[in-house]
């Protein structure tokens, strides 16, 4: 073997090496998301419909009230930090662009509301059943609908309390108390008192207490964290004798049975509100698995992990979604794309399976209250942010996700976060989005905004509407410039969606836009919604439109001085429903009146038109024109009622203003010859066209006359406005 082939064949083992030993410097490492990347844009995808939301933890005083909130002795003084604080937390969910917030109401069979039927929370004062001089619940909707915010009361359904202390068993034996009131469907586990799951009281309970806020607070839906079955391991609740009493021999085994008590109270609870209020959403937040593939689950995820919703929680919450008991389910996804046991690319996926085609909304439960702060290497430093863009980015471009909430929302304040939290903020969620709309729910569109108006003021751009449509709950204000489409139906349109703003009490609704100080160059649209998210089309409101007509907007800007000087001076005025309807015909009769009116004419007639009745309103105007010569109709008739051409109403025009005694310069046929439909102008209006033109009262569009063509009525009024201005006095 010569020494030169030696050498090539020590090469070629060398790179063969290389490619074995370092395979990473040879080909990309392959990444976690990889296989997502279709759903993982580099830019943030504009997306108008999505719910994004926080729970707002009350259990332990995690996120309100603050702990030493709750300690402040004067009442007055703790009543006022509490709503102050509760204040604060709804204006981040308002800087952050939400629109849900998730309130936690009864974290422990207790109430953060006026209740017959559970005590008051001892997070408020300190004391279970201690009035706290205020019904947190009311405050709360009320300031979270102000924000146009929707408010989910959040129950956790059957925790009595977080430990079983001597001290916490003292405070439960209360009135209203389930610990002291129904003894026997107390249970214990992982520490803490919880009510039986499988005694029908004790699910009719909870029923009650749903139903209860339902029925008496104007709450937007209805919310089920995932503690139902909670244990350490299975038997941990002793729950056998519960099982033998009420299972009946219908289940095999406890696990069945269990899954079927959850199953009546999610049911129940379903059929109840629904009933009750129909509009009020019913929503359930599960751990994030439903159930691993390898633990014999043909349909389940593939995941390998200990915590499941049907094995260890014991609730089917894919059978929910299947038979649409829930309008929306929120899986607590609290994971990475990275994490080996449960990754987060695998379980949206799974769940976005599960709610295709369904009349239920997914919404996907993210862990930012994990960053910093949990082993996962990807929640951590400079790798939190990417790891967030992901999750965030997947749920808008993912076409079953509908939306995401943030555990929890103190968690926006902590420094620790801060880094994720302004990426969601400047990036993730920097445009504003509408909730998604739940057509099974019913509703009804409203009716399209109207009279809109608008003014300048030092503070910024004041916009006016009208609405009084029982059916409208807050209104969407696009603004768009001038050179812009009006679309608000696309995603797209959401980069142009500037404010939602609740309606007030008033027919009268406004809003201040604080972001432009000049409105020349833009138009806004008011759209209006129901509490269901139904949207109708839009008003355009501009600077550029009418002061007195609301169908006189930014497409006929070139016509609204004219038409607003007119009807000022009584020239001209709306139909019944106070419109211009300027691109509509204008009747022979009614121009006449219009030509009459504006130069103030006068002539005694005895005589009119055969078809122009006694009594009509233009009857004296065409009276008079006939008179002097301006109405010469069409042999004997002048047909009032038919529309009148362009041609026809230049004539009339001239004739007017020589009877008025304006004569307008005579001009040849040589204006003419800029439009390439002059063939068609009639030899008797020849004249008027051309004296029109070379007045500048007659432009042509592209070159065209359009003699024959009917007039509109903002084209006609702007015509005689600029021969007005020019020769007569007054104008």
């Amino acid at each position: 073997m010569k020494k030169r082939d030696k050498r090539l064949i020590c090469t070629f083992l060398a790179i063969v090496l290389m490619f074995v030993a370092f395979p990473g410097r040879v080909q990309a490492e392959v990444k976690p998301w990889d296989t997502y990347m279709r759903y993982i844009p580099d830019k943030t995808p504009l997306i108008k419909r999505h719910l994004r939301g926080a729970w707002i933890c009350t259990v332990a005083n995690m996120d309100w009230p603050l702990a030493e909130t709750r300690k402040i002795v004067d009442d007055a003084s703790r009543v006022k930090k509490s709503k102050d604080e509760l204040v604060a937390i709804l204006d981040k969910a308002v800087e952050m662009n939400m629109n849900a917030v998730f309130f936690q109401v009864s974290p422990e069979g207790d109430a953060f509301y006026q209740s017959k039927i559970v005590p008051w929370s001892r997070y408020l004062t300190g004391t279970f059943g201690k009035d706290p001089g205020f019904d947190p619940l009311a405050f709360a909707i009320e300031e979270a609908h102000k924000r146009n915010l929707e408010l989910h009361a959040w129950f956790n359904p059957y925790r009595i309390s977080v430990d079983v202390k001597d001290t916490t068993i003292n405070s439960l034996n209360i009135e209203k108390s389930v610990y002291k009131d129904h003894p026997d469907w107390v249970k214990t586990s992982m520490d803490r008192f919880v009510v039986d799951p499988g005694i029908p009281d004790a699910r009719k309970w909870v029923e009650e207490r749903v139903l209860e806020v339902a029925n008496n607070y104007d709450i937007d839906g209805v919310h089920f964290d995932d503690y139902f079955y909670y244990e350490r391991f299975e038997g941990e609740l002793k729950d056998g004798d519960t099982y033998r009493k009420y299972n009946n021999g219908r289940f095999a085994s406890l696990g069945d049975w269990r899954r079927n008590n959850t199953y009546l109270l999610v049911k129940g609870v379903s059929k109840k509100i629904r009933a009750a209020k129909s509009w009020v959403k019913f929503g359930i937040s599960p751990s994030g698995v439903w159930g691993n593939k390898k633990d014999g689950h043909a349909d389940g995820s593939n995941t390998n992990t200990s915590y499941t919703n049907y094995e260890r929680c014991f609730a089917d919450t894919k059978r929910w979604v299947e038979e649409e008991l829930i309008d929306y389910i929120a899986p607590q996804i609290y994971f990475t794309f990275a994490n080996t046991r449960a990754p987060y690319g695998e379980l949206a996926s799974w769940w976005s399976r599960i709610c295709k085609d369904k009349k239920v909304h997914l919404y996907v439960g993210l862990a930012l209250y994990k960053v910093n702060e949990d082993p996962d290497q990807y929640f951590k430093g400079e790798n939190a942010v990417p790891e967030f863009s992901r999750q965030l980015k997947f749920n808008a471009a993912k076409p079953e996700v509908q939306g995401s909430i943030m555990f929890r929302i103190q968690n926006f304040n902590d420094l620790s976060k801060q880094t994720v939290a302004s990426a969601i903020k400047g990036d993730l969620w920097s445009s504003k989005a509408i909730v998604p709309a739940m057509e099974w729910k019913g509703g009804k569109t409203p009716g399209v905004p109207s009279k809109g108006k608008i003014e300048v003021r030092p503070e910024g751009i004041k916009l006016y509407w009208n609405d009084n449509d029982a059916n409208t709950n807050y209104y969407a204000v696009y603004r768009f410039d001038n050179s812009e489409r009006a679309e608000t139906n696309s995603d797209a349109s959401a980069s142009k969606l500037i404010a939602t703003v609740k309606r007030n009490s008033t027919d009268r609704q406004e809003f201040i836009d604080k972001g432009i100080s000049n409105p020349n160059n833009v138009y806004y649209v008011v759209t209006a919604l129901d509490r269901l998210h139904n949207e109708s089309s839009g008003l355009r409101i501009s600077i550029h439109q009418s002061k007195y007509f609301p169908d006189v907007g930014m497409e006929y800007a070139w016509a609204v001085k004219a038409i607003d000087v007119f009807f000022e001076k009584g020239i001209i005025k709306g139909d019944e429903k106070g419109r211009f309807n300027p691109g509509k015909s204008t009747k022979r009769g009614d121009f006449i009146l219009m030509v009459v009116k504006a130069l103030n004419l006068k002539a005694d007639f005895e005589s009119n038109f055969p078809d122009v009745k006694k009594g009509a309103y233009y009857y004296d105007a065409i009276g008079t024109a006939k008179s002097l010569g301006i109405a010469k109709g069409n042999g004997t008739t002048f047909n009032p009622e038919g529309s009148i051409t362009r041609e026809d109403m230049m004539v009339i025009i001239v004739r007017a203003f020589e009877a008025a005694g304006i004569q307008l310069e005579k001009a040849g046929e040589e204006y003419l010859e800029g439009y390439h439909d002059a063939r068609f102008i009639s030899g008797y209006a020849k004249e008027a066209v051309a004296s029109l033109t070379k007045a500048g009262a007659v432009q042509g569009a592209g070159g065209t006359v359009k003699p024959k063509s009917l007039a509109a009525r903002a084209e006609l009024t702007v015509i005689l406005y600029r021969v007005l201005s020019s020769f007569a006095a007054g104008f």
